[in-house]
């Protein structure tokens, strides 16, 4: 499939923007854990001054000396860092910050639990007394180095949804861009076929008067009723089309006759029904244009000989398996064979089975995948809802 200038500026630019957007995150987090870093080192600066003070009070001789006021303020100030000051026992000396309850139910069990969690996370700061240890502290992370650290996985969601967002008004609008671009092209094609259409009966009458063979004026007559169903077809994409309670089996049947007569000779075409037909409402014209899209796929992929086999089976569902023993699809486009614009063919337009898709999904409620590819041949699959009997 051949690029556009315009397909190439689009494709730049969601990169672009791709880009950006993971260019913000990135920047975002790695100053989220500078921050982190920064205010970690300031606690800790802070939990040092708090043992300097701590030490420099366990060193005065004089209890009745008042205490320096820089080093009141330092130990009288209020932090939410949680902490425990013990001795060379780990017995508890001093808490701050501390869930009191726990304290009271457990204090050796729970005090022990604090000391090897803080150790994880700072090193123990020691008060010396007379060249002796004399206590030690340990604390944690603050509560909003805690808030922070959950900061990043939060603004991930959220930019996650926002990209979410985005991307699904991207399909949103590129949807109603194609649904207009189909429909459009769709109603035109069926306005500009009505012209020769009616040039053609006109003709079809003279000819009728001439001494002309019945059978080349029957194929003639069944190819123009050929081109007023594709041009009824056409101008009914777009709007919601009326289904009706059909025979699909008699469907298939007709779409074979005519395609037998026009295929070529060297390409069998079979039918073959399993099962138990079950009560159907479907839109036999765009139906029937599905079916033969598929059945032209597989003649432009058989090359000259081979064998096309169409399998309905009655279930809780009807199955159309349209099997061919062509070339294959490329591994590249199986993923995205129903994508509009991709196409095996050098001349093709590539929305052929996108507007099949369409049809079957959307107008009838079905579906339609790619059941297998291979060299060896292809396989579609339709599935149509049936009505199901009121009890």
């Amino acid at each position: 499939m051949r690029l556009t200038l315009s397909t190439l500026q689009q494709r730049n630019t969601r990169i672009l923007v791709f880009v950006l957007v993971f260019g913000f995150i990135g920047i975002t987090l790695w100053n989220t854990n500078l921050l982190i870093q920064r205010i970690k080192q300031d606690e800790q600066q802070q939990m040092e001054l708090w043992g300097l003070a701590q030490q420099q009070i366990a060193a005065s001789s004089d209890l009745n000396q008042p205490i320096d006021p820089l080093t009141f303020e330092v130990l009288t100030t209020q932090n939410s860092i949680p902490m425990i000051v013990v001795d060379h026992n780990n017995k508890l000396f001093f808490s701050n910050n501390i869930d009191t309850r726990k304290l009271a139910k457990d204090s050796i069990g729970y005090v022990k639990l604090l000391i090897d969690e803080f150790s994880l996370i700072h090193a123990p700061i020691e008060i010396m007394y007379k060249d002796s240890l004399y206590q030690k502290m340990y604390y944690g992370n603050s509560k909003i180095i805690n808030q922070l650290r959950y900061y990043p996985i939060a603004f991930f969601l959220i930019i996650a949804f926002l990209i979410g967002l985005l991307i699904a008004y991207y399909r949103s609008a590129q949807s109603v861009v194609e649904n207009k671009l189909w429909t459009g092209m769709a109603k035109e094609t069926a306005h500009q076929l009505g012209t020769p259409i009616s040039s053609l009966l006109g003709w079809l009458t003279i000819l009728e008067q001439q001494e002309i063979d019945e059978k080349i004026l029957s194929q003639i007559k069944s190819d123009i009723k050929r081109l007023e169903i594709i041009s009824a077809r056409f101008s009914k994409i777009g709007s919601l089309p009326q289904r009706e309670s059909a025979n699909l089996s008699e469907v298939i049947e007709e779409l074979i006759r005519y395609m037998q007569v026009r295929m070529p000779k060297k390409i069998l075409l079979h039918f073959e029904e399993i099962g138990q037909a079950k009560p159907i409402e479907i839109n036999t014209e765009l139906i029937a244009w599905v079916l033969e899209n598929l059945i032209k796929n597989s003649i432009d992929a058989i090359r000259g000989k081979g064998e096309i086999r169409l399998v309905l089976s009655w279930n809780k569902s009807a199955h159309i398996v349209i099997s061919d023993t062509g070339s294959g699809i490329p591994k590249n486009l199986q993923k995205k064979v129903f994508s509009p614009g991709e196409t095996t063919k050098k001349r093709g337009w590539g929305l052929g089975l996108s507007l099949a898709k369409r049809i079957v999904e959307q107008y009838h409620e079905g579906g339609l995948i790619l059941k297998e590819s291979s060299s060896e041949g292809t396989a579609f699959e339709i599935q149509l809802p049936v009505i199901e009997k009121q009890q």
